[in-house]
Order: structure tokens, then C-alpha cells, then sequence
């Protein structure tokens, strides 16, 4: 690999990682106003969730956000 690629695999795995995005996830464990979910990029614990979503189950499909700051949010589950 020369060092351009490596640059550029270096940028690019940045803006994923403080870029904001959403993505779609699995609920994992469930608690006080937050679930544990699974993510394409790895497991993320104590999420936290809108009131709207007030029943979640083991198992759920969820529309997750995250913001530049790394923040999570559980906006719903899929019908």
C-alpha cells in the first residue's frame, strides 16, 4: 500500500467516525430510557431513546442516529 492510499484510507475512516449518520440497529438489552443495541459497526450500550419509542423489546429493529460528537439516539423501531 503506498502512502497515498494509506492517507486516504485514513481520511476516510475519520469522516465515518465524526461524520453524524443514522443506520439501522438491533436492540440487545433494555433499560431506563436507553437500550443496548447492535450496530454494522459494533455493539453500543445505553442508547438513549425518544419517548415515542415507550416499549421496546429484545429484538427490535430500531432507526439509530449518532451526531459528529459520537452522541447516539434511538428514534424508533421499523414496523
Amino acid at each position: 500500500m503506498s502512502l497515498a492510499d494509506a492517507i486516504q484510507r485514513t481520511a476516510e475512516r475519520a469522516v465515518m467516525e465524526r461524520g453524524s449518520a443514522w443506520m439501522l440497529a438491533t436492540v440487545t438489552a433494555i433499560g431506563t430510557g436507553v437500550v443496548s443495541v447492535s450496530t454494522p459497526t459494533g455493539p453500543v450500550a445505553d442508547v438513549r431513546r425518544l419517548s415515542s419509542y415507550s416499549s421496546p423489546v429484545v429484538g427490535d429493529t430500531v432507526m439509530v442516529t449518532r451526531n459528529a460528537a459520537g452522541t447516539w439516539l434511538v428514534v424508533g423501531a421499523l414496523a
